[in-house]
Formats: C-alpha cells, structure tokens, sequence
C-alpha cells in the first residue's frame, strides 16, 4: 500500500513565539516530503508569523476572520490530501507524528486523536492544571487530528459560530455518525501555548465557557458544568445569607465555595499518573483549581448574556 498523501493544517495568530519550532517538526517528519503538505492558515496576525512562517515550505492562507473552527475549514478546504492532519502553531509533533496518524487511519469511518503534552521545562501554572492524565482525552482536541478530507467534510465540519468547543462538538458530531475516535498516545503533541500567568489562564477559562448555553447538548454532557453549577449555588447562598444575616446559611455557602474546588481537584488527582509526586504540589494545584471555577463562572455569566442578548431589539442594544 502506498504512501497516503496528507494535508498538514496549522491555524495560526499572532503565533511568532512558537510557530517556528511548530513547523521544524512538522518538516523533520519521518514521512516522504512528497506525500504531505503544510498549510498555515493565517488568522489575522499582526506580528512576525507570516514573516517566520515563510522561510519554510508551506503554503499560506488568510482566512482573517471568524473563530478557530473557520480558519481550520479554510485549512481543509484548501487541502489537497486525502487526510487531513490538524495541529495548532503552538504545538511540536514528534517525528513519527504523520507515520503514526497515517497507519492508524487503516481502517474506514475512524478519526484519529492524540492529548498534549508539557513543554521540557513547564512552569508552575502548566504542571498544577496539567497532571498527566493516565489514559489520554476522551474527545478530540483540535490541535492534533487525523482524519480522512471525505469524512471531515461528511461528518463536519468544525462549527463556525461557536468561539471555542468546536473540536468537542465535532467529536460528537462523529461518534453520533458511527464513527470510531482513536485517542492514543502515540499521537500527543507539545502543547507551547498553555498559560503560564494567571491573568492568562483567568482569561482562557472565560473564553472557553462563553458558549455552554449556546452548546447545550454538549454541555449537559460535560461532568465539568455540575461542578460550576454547584459553585454558583454557593456564591448565590452565600449573597442571600449575607443580606438576611443568616450565619448557618453562610457557613453553608462558604463550605460550598471551596469545598467544590477541592472536590474537583481530588477528581484530577485520581485520574493523574503520579499521584504522589501531585500532592507535594496539592495547594497550587487547588488554587488554581478555584480559578478555574471562577472564570468559567464568569464565562457562563458571558454566555447568559449572548443569549440574552438575542431576544433584546437591535435597537435597543445600540441604546436608539
């Protein structure tokens, strides 16, 4: 059997800290250069990464509108291999990266997906939130796919009207078609993108839950949202306690409030390789744990509103 011939997309913006050590990888592969291209799909960057990206043997695409499930279909529909392999300009594939995806596409109707990885040296906020999960993720991440151009394109694509979720979305999207998902190890990538700040990480949280209305049967889905709605419950306890006085409710409330950070963290603990090595680190990997809770809080409070938002005149949002 031959070399099947595959199409490397790589969403980009403003990634000119990591896109060059994205795309050494990708043209160090262990696969024939003549049986795969690399298409970096521009998402209107306004630093270096067109600039970087150029010195390599890539195609470039703009797509400068719209979110991360647009830019990878442009990606896709400029492809010309018969598989696609997506990774994101923040990430560094291993050299057996497209060998790998190739030989596990073998069989029909199946998508392929690996988890990410910590940089050599990661910092604090990266090795609290990333615990080296024993099996790898249930669902697709978007930065390391394999998957036939047919059936991506039968069964997708990426969702363009939702700012984060799409590759979650997608996995459902396949599995409700009867398609088999391959999450392996064999395909991790080095995720360089993660936060390292905690304003950084605040913020991705609250990008990340912006659509749970708007993604409602994903997220009933997803063991995450309960947790969040326990929080707010102890938030809300905590402000009607508060205005009655009543001390028992907000000792209550306050024993919601961080003892469902703790609840979630001892759930990562448990599903960690190195538990012990972990709990030296447990007060970091709580706190973060609380802020995690508290942006996604928020992000449901910015997906309330969108919602909201849709049913208000378009007069009246522009004040007329």
């Amino acid at each position: 059997m031959g070399f099947k011939f595959i199409s490397v997309i790589v969403p980009a913006h403003n990634e000119q800290e990591y896109i060059s050590q994205c795309l050494e990888s990708l043209a160090s592969q262990d696969y024939p250069t003549d049986n795969y291209e690399i298409i970096v799909v521009d998402n209107n960057s306004i630093d270096k990464t067109q600039e970087i990206a150029l010195q390599f043997n890539v195609q470039i695409i703009e797509q400068k509108t719209g979110p991360v499930g647009r830019v990878r279909n442009a990606g896709a529909k400029a492809a010309k291999g018969e598989v696609l392999a997506f990774i994101d300009g923040d990430c560094v594939a291993p050299t057996d990266w497209l060998s790998k995806g190739a030989s596990l596409l073998l069989d029909k109707d199946t998508v392929c997906g690996g988890g990410y990885l910590l940089r050599p040296s990661p910092y604090w906020i990266e090795k609290a939130w990333l615990l080296e999960n024993k099996a790898p993720p249930k669902e697709l991440l978007g930065g390391c796919i394999f998957i036939r151009k047919d059936d991506f394109f039968l069964a997708g694509p990426f969702d363009e009207k939702i700012t984060s979720g799409e590759d979650t979305k997608l996995s459902m999207s396949l599995r409700n078609q009867n398609y088999s998902l391959i999450m392996t190890e064999e395909l991790d990538v080095i995720h360089l993108g993660n936060p390292t700040t905690l304003k950084n990480f605040f913020l991705r949280q609250i990008w990340h839950s912006e659509n749970y209305l708007q993604n409602w049967h994903e997220t009933v889905k997803d063991p995450t949202f309960y947790f969040l709605i326990l929080f707010l419950i102890g938030f809300i306890s905590l402000l009607t306690g508060t205005i009655s006085e009543n001390i028992t409710a907000m000792l209550i409330s306050t024993t919601i409030i961080t003892g469902t950070p703790l609840i979630f963290t001892i759930k990562r603990l448990r599903r960690s390789r190195n538990i012990d090595r972990n709990l030296r680190n447990l007060p970091a990997i709580y706190f973060l744990d609380f802020i995690y809770l508290s942006g996604r809080l928020l992000g449901l409070g910015k997906s309330t509103w969108k919602a909201f938002a849709l049913f208000i005149p378009p007069q009246s949002r522009r004040g007329d």
